[in-house]
């Protein structure tokens, strides 16, 4: 009986032993916790607090993806138009995009409409030479006999998403309203990833632009007339050049554009820079390198970013080749009020440097009352990724001048400058007008 009591005895403390153990573990993990807490800022902090009364107390159940949603959402909100958050997903999406990589059928849209800014130079649908910038998208479907209208972007964007890789889908154009369905023209293209073409280049009958397969595909200066009307409006020694954006392989781009025109024997420049918003300042500065006729250094200043801090950082040309090819060529711009970032700051480059002056520059005047600008955006922003996770922010990160001072932002390139004007009904007509009435005035 005693050995069984002293067992007993021994059971117990072994129990009470565990228990203070493990009491005392909780109590160090709440007190971290509490320690943990106190140490947070005093937002999240409250932050944390209201979550936790939302999960135990609220009527219906909000997912922990849910809350921290509208909690970014709600930061979002704080900052300029340009700056957001990006899950991982978003991410990837937006840098395959801005490296040309793409999977869909081949349409850029103006904002919150279904009206078409570009057809992706390299897409399904620009092998079929169906559309073009300034065209509504108006109806989507398998067949010309099961066309959903496409008269808004939400309509537009919930259509063309039941269409995936290899999906066969008809579209309908129109270059009379938003919502026409008589005066139209059809297309059917395969959806399928391809690679996007930023420059064009047309002169002395021809058109050009470089093709890839894919991502790290060195491409192919390949001839695009059977897809574009520019061969047939730059039939002489004037050579144009259109840059859609600063992405992807643009700057190797422009560079063919460069050897081509002094391949021509060309001697008048027109660049084209409508509908630009921008893009990667590092491609700004490899295209640059071409266009800043009185720079005397190797590496000119074409911007100089100033930050909240006060310091500073200059942004260099990649070299100094205008002579190498533009020299006693007359250059000449056009752009307009969705012209921003880059383009802006390429043109104030080239400002700066006397490549040209504001008489050089067409802007397009959609009003007849004869003002016009570029869209006035002088800052920067720089994307981060979170090696943890791998979500993204782009944030605006400072204000940028050119070269010779000068800060655009809220302003532009004004025509109360100097510039010249170009007509247009929009910012995107069908057979682009204004393009032919700029070859008339430089020709």
């Amino acid at each position: 009986m005693q050995d069984q009591f002293k067992k007993h005895k021994k059971a117990v403390n072994i129990v009470l032993w565990a228990v203070g153990v493990t009491a005392l573990a909780a109590a160090i993990f709440f007190a971290g916790f509490f320690t943990y807490r106190l140490t947070l800022p005093g937002g999240l902090q409250s932050l944390l607090w209201f979550k936790s009364q939302i999960d135990e107390k609220y009527i219906e159940d909000i997912s922990d993806e849910d809350f921290w949603q509208a909690a970014i959402d709600g930061v979002e909100d704080i900052l300029d138009d340009y700056s957001r958050y990006y899950t991982r997903e978003d991410f990837e999406a937006m840098t395959e995009e801005n490296a040309g990589v793409r999977a869909d059928v081949g349409l850029s849209y103006f904002s919150a409409t279904n009206k078409i800014v570009r057809v992706a130079v390299g897409s399904p649908l620009f092998a079929t030479g169906a559309a073009e910038s300034g065209m509504y998208l108006t109806g989507v479907g398998d067949g010309r006999d099961s066309l959903q209208n496409t008269f808004d972007a939400a309509s537009l964007d919930e259509a063309l998403a039941a269409y995936g890789d290899g999906d066969s889908v008809c579209l309908r154009f129109s270059t009379v309203s938003a919502s026409d369905t008589e005066h139209c023209t059809y297309a059917t293209v395969t959806v399928g990833e391809y690679m996007e073409s930023f420059v064009v280049y047309a002169a002395q009958g021809r058109a050009y632009a470089v093709l890839r397969e894919g991502e790290g595909d060195a491409g192919e200066w390949t001839d695009i007339g059977a897809y574009t009307d520019l061969d047939e409006r730059f039939t002489g020694s004037t050579a144009y050049i259109r840059i859609v954006r600063f992405r992807g392989d643009a700057d190797d781009d422009f560079a063919r554009a460069m050897r081509q025109y002094r391949e021509d024997g060309a001697d008048t420049l027109l660049l084209d820079l409508r509908n630009n918003g921008g893009g990667d300042v590092s491609i700004m500065q490899n295209i640059v390198a071409y266009l800043l006729r009185d720079a005397e250094e190797d590496r000119p200043v074409v911007m100089t970013a100033e930050y909240k801090d006060g310091s500073r950082q200059v942004y260099r040309a990649a070299g100094n080749d205008h002579d190498e090819y533009l020299a006693g060529s007359e250059v000449y711009a056009v752009a307009n009020h969705n012209s921003a970032s880059a383009s802006e700051a390429l043109l104030g480059a080239m400002i700066s440097y006397g490549t040209i002056g504001y008489g050089d520059i067409f802007l397009t005047d959609t009003t007849g009352m004869g003002i016009a600008s570029t869209y006035g955006k002088g800052i920067m922003q720089v994307s981060y990724y979170d090696l943890l996770t791998g979500d993204g922010v782009t944030l605006t990160t400072a204000r940028c001048n050119w070269p010779n001072g000068t800060c655009i932002h809220g302003t532009g390139i004004r025509s109360q400058e100097g510039t010249r004007l170009s007509p247009a009904q929009t910012f995107a007509d069908p057979g682009d007008a204004e393009l032919d009435y700029i070859i008339g005035q430089i020709g």
